[in-house]
């Protein structure tokens, strides 16, 4: 198809529509992965690849890994609702991902803060006339305090 300024313009759905298909049940196969293979398993699984006759499921642990291999028709009976049509030789196959590691917390950074009363009567003058003078104190010195900052 060609558009005014000759450009060609490629459908992907038209040219490769069950592709397509394969992929946006994927999509809702992975929104819908704990209720067809259950809590436990889908905390540690999830499938990563729709194919002709094979899904790709990837698993952090042996326990997960083991009990989808027994799951085979949980998994062909939720993709049935999907409305994916399996073949006899469906299989799934099962990957090993390694875990992602919780990243440690950091440690405070300290912060020097240089505040001065030249600095805050500034902010404060500018402020509305109808704010009260104790928040015109508490924002006027927050600001400064935040701008002040200098990381160590």
């Amino acid at each position: 198809m060609k558009t005014e300024d000759d450009r060609v313009i490629l459908d992907v759905r038209k040219l490769f529509p069950q592709a397509v298909r394969r992929a946006e049940i994927l999509e809702r196969l992975k929104r819908s992965w704990p209720s067809v293979v259950g809590m436990p398993v889908a905390r540690y699984s999830w499938p990563c690849v729709l194919g002709v006759d094979v899904l790709t499921v990837e698993a952090v642990n042996d326990q997960a890994r083991n009990r989808l291999a027994n799951m085979r028709g949980n998994i062909l009976r939720g993709l049935s609702r999907l409305g994916y049509e399996a073949g006899e030789n469906f299989t799934v196959r099962i990957n090993e991902r390694e875990s992602e590691k919780k990243l440690e917390a950091k440690k405070p950074v300290r912060v020097k803060v240089i505040e001065s009363e030249e600095k805050l009567m500034q902010y404060m003058n500018g402020a509305p006339d109808t704010l009260p003078d104790d928040i015109n104190f508490a924002v006027s010195h927050l600001k400064m305090h935040l701008e002040g900052r200098i990381v160590l």
